[in-house]
């Protein structure tokens, strides 16, 4: 059931990988998720309806937290836990940070955080209309 369900190979696979794509002239949305994370496997769904819903208007990509690169980027970020996204906008400008409230965001939701950190907004979970909201509001 799990190798079924996980999120499985990631689509950049270094900070320079990130750095190209972010400068390619529309908005980019970075998963940052673990093969191991239930959350991020169900949370795959979520990302798809944005995807569609978005179309061509943004890129989404996603990154394994857990590995050399996916640490840099973390790292780079500030995003630390499974599954957190960053939102880039067609600049390549780094916008927004969705990330867990804790380790545990089944219970506690997300933060939605500025380029500078600050919460401007909390979400109970993410859902396609908070990342198409994000990459409207960043485009």
């Amino acid at each position: 059931m799990w190798l079924a369900l996980r999120p499985g190979a990631a689509d950049i696979r270094s900070k320079d990988d990130l750095d190209r794509l972010i400068r390619g002239g529309r908005p980019v949305v970075v998963e940052l998720y673990s093969n191991f994370c239930v959350i991020c496997m169900s949370n795959r769904q979520t990302i798809k309806l944005a995807a569609t819903s978005l179309g061509s208007a943004a890129h989404f990509v996603r990154v394994e937290l857990p590995t050399k690169a996916g640490s840099a980027i973390g790292e780079a970020y500030r995003a630390r836990y499974t599954p957190s996204y960053l939102v880039f906008d067609e600049h390549g400008d780094h916008v927004r940070t969705i990330v867990p409230d804790n380790v545990t965001p089944l219970a506690n939701g997300y933060r939605v955080l500025d380029s500078q950190g600050a919460i401007i907004s909390r979400a109970q979970r993410v859902t396609p209309d908070l990342l198409v909201t994000m990459v409207r509001a960043a485009a």
